[in-house]
C-alpha cells in the first residue's frame, strides 16, 4: 500500500489464484494394425549340453509357421557354488497368429484420447482439482 504523503507500507492479505494449466501430448494411431496373438498351441523340445557338445532330442524345424520361442537352461549343481559342465535346455515354441484390425476415424480417436488421458492423469498429482478436460484430435 502506498499513499501520497506516506511511504510504502506492507500489509497482510489473503487471496486466491486460479490458473489454467494445459498439457499437450501427441500419439499416432494407425487405421490398420497388425498384431500377433498366441493361439494356445505349443510344442516342447529338449537338448542336453556337455561342455560345447549338444545332443538334440528333436527336429530343428518347428511345425508352426509363426511362433515365439522360449529357452530355459538348467545346470546341474553339486554344491552351493559348484556346477557340472552339463546342462538341460527346454525349448518351448508357442504358435502365433497374425490378426489385422481396421479402425474407423471415431474408433482411432477414441483409442488415442483414452490412452493419452491415462498418461496425463498419471503425471498429475492432485486429481481432485481438475475442473475441465478438453481433448483435440486431428487427422493427418
Amino acid at each position: 500500500m502506498e499513499g501520497k504523503y506516506t511511504g510504502m507500507r506492507y500489509v497482510h492479505s489473503l487471496g486466491e489464484v486460479e490458473a489454467i494449466v494445459k498439457y499437450s501430448k501427441t500419439e499416432k494411431i494407425y487405421y490398420k494394425k497388425e498384431e500377433n496373438v498366441k493361439t494356445g498351441k505349443k510344442e516342447k523340445k529338449f537338448q542336453i549340453k556337455i561342455n560345447n557338445f549338444q545332443i538334440n532330442f528333436y527336429k530343428t524345424l518347428s511345425k508352426f509357421k509363426i511362433y515365439d520361442t522360449i529357452k530355459e537352461e538348467k545346470k546341474f549343481k553339486i554344491f552351493s557354488n559348484l556346477y557340472l559342465p552339463i546342462s538341460v535346455t527346454s525349448i518351448t515354441n508357442y504358435e502365433m497368429e497374425n490378426n489385422s484390425k481396421e479402425y474407423s476415424l471415431e474408433e482411432a480417436t477414441e483409442i488415442g484420447t483414452t490412452k493419452l488421458e491415462k498418461e496425463i492423469e498419471q503425471e498429475i498429482e492432485q486429481k481432485q482439482n481438475i475442473l475441465r478436460k478438453k481433448c483435440n484430435s486431428s487427422r493427418k
